[in-house]
């Protein structure tokens, strides 16, 4: 018995954490509604892998006398991607730059030794590995590790970091390779875990915007402020909060247009500010942060759109809550509960 961090019914192992269970069986592994590779030809695994990615990679069989058998599934959503891999005897993967990608490697059922600009570094058990591949990136995988891998397109995260900083990103983001899972990586698969829970209950059409917003905006928030990389002493450093007038302005903009799908980012260029000085600005006047706010007004619209629903259309409290940015239907119906004092069921019931 060992503790393992779960993603919904993706497990991975960890000295302690969250959950005590047996590791799961490898089909935990598995995304909903994925692009599929399935082909024990080393070569068209690589090449149609760098299609799903976009970038080129090396790939080497170490283990001549076993069998090779790549099993590769993924989903992308907008700018970010999920990915599970596999294939069988030990394999080595080494990538150069230019790769317009930071991902983060999740490692199950071996160890990844890792070699890059920063020196060497093991992925397994408490360690994933996160990689922004600015040299060159080499990888060498145990007999039969599976991977999970999170992809974010590069500018995404350069911007969200411009729109943190509130001020141009002059030299490339660097992370730091290890993620560790029993700390600061916990944030990260987490956001990992909401992500794949949304694709599972959206299906092939995805999630809605608003939905899609909460999502990518928790992934490159726990990258960004768990993850330490080149910029996070500036991210962190103290500086003069806003006027009152900014989280005043911010408020009336979210509460004039109810149905937009606003992230942190397009508060903060809407008020002129940074990310984390709006952040701050919401907490000292409002005790919540600008999202929280959002996420009520959300909350709001949904109280009211149930009571406008006919509870004999078919309509399902899932799909609202999905409509409205909430992808745990648990906490969706706890938040609601807590705020309007009865669950969204018996007001659609009215």
């Amino acid at each position: 018995m060992r503790t393992v961090v779960r993603f919904g019914g993706v497990a991975m192992g960890a000295p302690s954490v969250l959950m005590s269970e047996e590791e799961p069986a490898a089909e935990d592994l598995s995304l909903p509604n994925p692009s599929l590779i399935h082909t024990s030809d080393p070569f068209e695994a690589r090449i149609r892998t760098q299609e799903f990615l976009g970038c080129s990679h090396r790939m080497a069989v170490l283990e001549r006398g076993k069998p090779f058998l790549a099993s590769v599934q993924y989903r992308s959503l907008g700018g970010l991607g999920l990915m599970t891999s596999t294939y069988g005897p030990a394999v080595e993967i080494g990538c150069s730059p230019p790769i317009d990608l930071v991902t983060v490697n999740f490692v199950f059922g071996g160890e990844m030794y890792i070699e890059d600009g920063s020196g060497s570094t093991v992925a397994g058990g408490s360690n994933a590995a996160a990689f922004c591949f600015h040299e060159d990136v080499r990888m060498r995988w145990t007999p039969g590790l599976r991977q999970l891998m999170l992809t974010v397109e590069k500018p995404r995260i350069e911007r969200y970091l411009r729109n943190l900083l509130h001020e141009q990103v002059r030299r490339p983001l660097r992370f730091h390779t290890p993620v560790d899972l029993a700390g600061s990586g916990q944030g990260i698969a987490a956001a990992v875990r909401n992500l794949r829970h949304a694709l599972e209950l959206c299906g092939k059409a995805g999630p809605p915007p608003v939905l899609a917003a909460e999502l990518e905006h928790g992934i490159l928030t726990s990258l960004l402020l768990g993850q330490p990389h080149n910029y996070t002493d500036a991210i962190y450093s103290a500086r003069a909060l806003p006027a009152p007038r900014v989280v005043r302005r911010v408020v009336e903009l979210i509460d004039s247009e109810p149905q937009t799908a606003f992230t942190v980012a397009d508060l903060a260029m809407f008020a002129g500010v940074s990310e984390r000085s709006l952040h701050a600005a919401f907490r000292r006047q409002l005790g919540a942060s600008p999202m929280s706010y959002v996420r009520r007004r959300r909350l709001a619209q949904a109280h009211d759109e149930l009571l406008r629903l006919d509870p004999t259309a078919g309509v399902k409290v899932t799909d609202v809550a999905l409509r409205y940015g909430f992808s745990h239907a648990g906490r969706f119906a706890a938040a609601y509960r807590a705020r309007f004092g009865e669950s969204p069921s018996v007001t659609l019931r009215r």
